[in-house]
């Protein structure tokens, strides 16, 4: 069985992202820019008709979820990304090369959480502490969220720089 998948995904993004119009909407502004027209339009060209006000509200679920934000370009005011997503279909075949990659590198990113969670870790629960929202969570759920979006930005910034050399 087939399934779209998009990473990173935190609770908010997974309701943001349970359909598919956002999903669409928002590889649309990875790419560039744009205002509720362009969207309009943009999707009418994939012909999908959608009102303004429609893509107003679509926009307002994946702001209120962290995934875009308002940006100035000239005098205009336009939705963007907020980090970049990898939107995949999946498949039984490419699960199992993923699981066997994973399990390749698992004792490499093992030492790194180790690393994070003895040397770092009063900086890591200080992080966690901020993203608690309630009184009544588990805040075990959040240092594991911290310690995943570290590792997750370290990883994206050793691939920007290995494309960067193979570019060259």
């Amino acid at each position: 069985m087939e399934a779209r998948r998009i990473l990173p995904v935190r609770l908010e993004e997974v309701k943001a992202l349970s359909d598919e119009l956002r999903i669409m909407i928002l590889e649309m502004l990875e790419e560039r820019p744009m205002s509720v027209m362009e969207i309009v339009e943009a999707l009418r060209e994939k012909g999908i008709v959608k009102t303004p006000n429609a893509i107003r509200y679509h926009l307002a679920v994946l702001k209120d979820a962290g995934l875009v934000e308002l940006t100035r370009v000239g005098k205009v005011l336009k939705y963007r990304a907020r980090d970049k997503y990898y939107a995949y279909t999946g498949s039984p075949e490419v699960e199992e090369i993923l699981d066997r990659l994973a399990s390749a590198v698992k004792g490499e990113v093992g030492t790194a959480v180790d690393k994070l969670l003895s040397e770092y870790r009063g900086e890591v629960e200080e992080a966690a502490l901020k993203l608690k929202p309630c009184e009544f969570c588990v805040t075990k759920h959040f240092i594991e969220q911290v310690v995943f979006e570290v590792v997750k930005r370290a990883v994206g910034e050793v691939l920007a720089e290995r494309m960067r050399g193979h570019r060259g």
